[in-house]
């Protein structure tokens, strides 16, 4: 019974099983596997330093600069310039404004046909904003634009002092001393400091 064929059974030889993929065509799908990975990596190339995209060159950036913006990239660079004392209020009192003096012009005389000397009358006093001096134009224009965003007018007037070039950037001139004071409301609003200087 045990190891013996069973009558009217008969015993098939074992034949080899068909597999599913023939070894040929197994062998082109890993051939073609390892040279898209190949390609792939030849693509990719990560072995080369990878470029930051947001990554400007020096000379790219100044060429799409525009210039007539620049005041953004010079306004942290600002030097401060003092003060004189006699604007420095002694009381820290928000209503008090203090004006300074500019210092008077010598009058002129003018010699008249009959060789009466005649001094011309006194120019009206007016009143300007001194804003800011400083030794690079860019930097007084740039503050110009400023106030000038701010509706007033501005100057930049260049002066020699102790052999240095300053660019002072003034605003006005105001007819009265409340337009002055108006003005200059209303570049402190915007952060710009100033002085009111009579002339």
């Amino acid at each position: 019974m045990f190891g013996k064929t069973q009558r009217g059974v008969s015993e098939r030889p074992n034949k080899p099983k068909k597999p599913l993929i023939p070894a040929w065509l197994g062998t082109l799908a890993i051939i073609l596997i390892i040279l898209s990975f190949l390609v792939a990596l030849i693509l990719w190339k990560p072995w080369e330093p990878v470029q930051a995209k947001n990554q400007i060159t020096a000379e790219h950036a100044t060429e799409e600069t525009n210039k007539d913006y620049r005041f953004y990239d010079l306004l942290p660079q600002q030097q401060v310039t003092p003060i004189p004392e006699q604007a420095i209020p002694e009381a820290k009192n928000q209503n008090a404004v203090v004006i300074v003096e500019a210092p008077k012009p010598e009058q002129a005389e003018t010699a008249t046909e009959s060789g009466l000397k005649v001094s011309e009358p006194a120019p009206v006093a007016n009143y300007i904003l001194q804003v800011r001096s400083y030794d690079d134009p860019d930097q007084a224009d740039a503050r110009r634009a400023e106030i000038i965003l701010n509706g007033l007018s501005a100057d930049v007037i260049q002066s020699t002092e102790n052999g240095k070039v300053w660019y002072r950037v003034v605003s006005g001139p105001y007819d009265s001393q409340d337009a002055a004071i108006i003005a200059q409301q209303t570049l402190q609003h915007s952060g710009i400091d100033s002085i009111v200087v009579k002339r």
